[in-house]
């Protein structure tokens, strides 16, 4: 059994509110086993076989829930490997360091879209994107990431992955 976290998109935003009880129970109605949730954004850590976990629970989630939710599944190894890595040093004060879980390596030169205020690297399928403030400051809006990046893509704060990493070690 191979440990992995399923980070899925759109979960407890925008009108799609699902209880982290339900998002476990509907997990485990896949087959997987010792789930559990990360803050009650769409973070659900499983064990399973190894494989392609992604279409399985989307298509699970969207019979079940009424609604499309996108899945990027990664194994606990490289979440903990992927909040290891700074690409762009040591994140000072005031900046937001985010990571893009997309589907595949993104086919397009994402360094493009770097600006004063957004700087971003692509490390297989992660994008790490580098925010002069929070979020919000940014020019890059996620929507707007995603199609810059050609796919769909889900992000998280890496202080956030540093605390699931914890868990998952």
């Amino acid at each position: 059994m191979t440990r992995f976290v399923a980070f899925l998109g759109g979960i407890n935003v925008g009108g799609h509110r699902v209880t982290m009880d339900r998002l476990r129970a509907e997990f485990e109605m896949l087959g997987h086993t010792e789930v559990s949730t990360f803050i009650a954004s769409g973070n659900v850590l499983f064990s399973a076989p190894s494989g392609d976990h992604a279409v399985s629970i989307e298509a699970h989630l969207a019979e079940r829930l009424g609604w499309p939710v996108p899945a990027f599944v990664r194994s606990a190894e490289h979440v903990v490997s992927a909040t290891e890595l700074r690409p762009f040093g040591p994140v000072a004060e005031g900046q937001t360091h985010m990571i893009a879980f997309c589907r595949s390596v993104p086919g397009v030169d994402i360094e493009q879209f770097d600006s004063d205020r957004d700087r971003f690297e692509v490390h297989g399928a992660d994008v790490h994107w580098l925010i002069e403030g929070r979020l919000m400051d940014s020019r890059m809006t996620l929507k707007a990431l995603g199609k810059a990046l050609g796919q769909p893509c889900t992000t998280r704060n890496v202080s956030s992955l540093v605390k699931l990493a914890d868990r998952l070690r």
